[in-house]
């Protein structure tokens, strides 16, 4: 009995054994056990299988990305053309179980400890430029660009725009393709940005004052030009239209009269210099024109005052008939402006100015003040001095009448300006200077045969107040319009 059931256990051993080996024979056709491919557990699987299975983790598997709280699924194949080298990491599998001892590899089947094997690598390839395009289009549909501020014509101000949110494509990149080249949490955030509303374009307030004018119908033609002076970006409104000069071109005037100082002025030249800037007189300007001229000759101060407009390129403004003096010689000028085709006023024959120039003047008035800078300086760097810029616009500070460019602005804004008025034109042009920036802005309205004041002066004020809340877009100036 001893001999049998020795024998039986060595034969029921034989055949367990072989048993086992064709078992492992049969295992060992397959991918080695514990073998990864690619960070996918292949072992046990046939060639045919590990390759099925890489297709689904990799090629069939969408890759989710977050939009914020929005998700949009991408398919690796067509949206990224993400290929798997599937011959080259199935080879390298092979590789991994030929290399294997028959034997060793039995005993660690039969033990269940299998052989470590080496994993093998992802091998895969993407086509960047697809990838960017299909990141590129998903942030057309989800993205939120900033809405541009609006004007609001009621109080002549401006609303804020609303903020934005774009995604960033460059930073978004590398988890996406990190998603890509991962068998599981296929998933990526994109990085979004906030985009801020932006400030209105200075065209804005061109339209702003343009459509005001249309809402009030002022059927006259209004001339108007304002400088940005921090960017010197510009609106223009007909600011090209040859328009009378009236008191305007004092300004100039004054400007001559230091040019040909060698000295500060006398407490009598001062007085001069501030009647004309200031007051509507026409005699402090008669007697500067004479001290331009150096005799008792306004005729010639205006001529030299022309001159000196000229050589600053201010091509469309002249004295020729002196302030408060008759017609004598050449009683007017002819320029660009007043001769042009698209001429819609009738000026002054004698003095004549365009809105352009004179902001374009007291834009250099301005540079010369606060740097020693700016075309005065350049066309007359020895004879003009930054401290005769700023005794100039300190003297035009003076000028306080409460209304036009004055009633456009919060009260002690302070406001360096000339203004003046015929029947038919009346003018502002002056420097504002406020906390949210500088600006010059130049207004002249024109009626054919008479304007009324009580019409002129409000709609002044009203194109001031939309510039003063262009420049202080955070704290507006408001009030509805004063014209009706």
């Amino acid at each position: 009995m001893g001999q049998w059931l020795v024998m039986t256990i060595i034969v029921t051993s034989v055949v367990f054994l072989l048993y086992k080996v064709y078992q492992y024979g049969t295992f060992r056709r397959n991918m080695p056990a514990g073998l990864t491919v690619a960070g996918v557990d292949v072992g046990g699987l046939s060639r045919d299988e590990a390759a099925e299975l890489l297709t689904s983790r990799y090629l069939d598997a969408e890759v989710v990305l977050y939009h914020g709280d929005a998700t949009v699924t991408i398919n690796p194949s067509d949206d990224a053309e993400f290929k798997l080298d599937l011959e080259t990491m199935l080879n390298q599998a092979d590789f991994q179980r030929d290399q294997q001892d028959f034997w060793a590899g039995f005993w660690g089947f039969l033990l269940d400890r299998p052989i470590e094997v080496e994993m093998v690598e992802l091998r895969a390839t993407h086509n960047p430029a697809t990838l960017q395009r299909t990141l590129e289009t998903i942030a057309a549909s989800f993205d939120s660009p900033a809405q541009a501020p609006q004007p609001v014509p009621a109080t002549l101000s401006f609303q804020y725009g609303q903020s934005g949110v774009r995604t960033d494509i460059a930073a978004s990149l590398p988890d996406v393709v990190a998603a890509l080249y991962r068998p599981t949490r296929r998933e990526a955030h994109l990085t979004l940005r906030s985009s801020d509303a932006e400030r209105p374009e200075i065209a804005m307030l061109g339209n702003l004052i343009i459509n005001h004018l249309d809402n009030v119908r002022f059927d006259g033609v209004a001339s108007i030009f304002i400088l940005d002076l921090q960017t010197g970006q510009e609106v223009r409104v007909e600011a090209g239209q040859a328009m009378s000069g009236i008191d305007l071109l004092k300004l100039p005037l004054a400007i001559e009269a230091y040019r040909l100082l060698e000295s500060p002025p006398t407490p009598a030249q001062m007085e001069m210099i501030s009647g004309t800037l200031v007051t509507t007189e026409e005699a402090p300007a008669i007697a500067l024109l004479n001290m331009v001229a150096g005799q008792e000759n306004p005729y010639l101060g205006a001529e030299l005052t022309t001159a000196s407009l000229r050589r600053l390129g201010l091509k469309n403004s002249f004295i020729a008939v002196p302030y408060g003096q008759p017609p004598r010689g050449e009683t007017t000028i002819e320029t660009p402006a007043n001769s042009s085709d698209s001429l819609l006023t009738t000026p002054d024959p004698g003095i004549q100015t365009t809105a352009e120039d004179i902001g374009t003047l007291l834009g250099m008035l301005y540079y010369c003040a606060e740097t020693g800078g700016g075309g005065l300086r350049a066309a007359y760097p020895q004879e003009i001095t930054q401290q005769e810029c700023q005794q100039i616009i300190s003297v035009m500070q003076q000028n306080k009448i409460g209304s036009l460019i004055e009633q456009g602005v919060p009260e002690n804004t302070p406001v360096a300006h000339r203004h003046g008025c015929v029947g038919d034109t009346h003018a502002d042009a002056g420097i504002v200077y406020t906390s949210g920036g500088d600006f010059v802005i130049v207004e002249i309205l024109y009626q054919q045969d008479w304007l009324p004041w009580e019409r002129s002066s409000p709609l002044m004020a009203d194109i001031a107040r939309a510039a003063y809340n262009y420049f202080n877009f955070d704290s507006p100036y408001l009030g509805s319009s004063r014209v009706n």
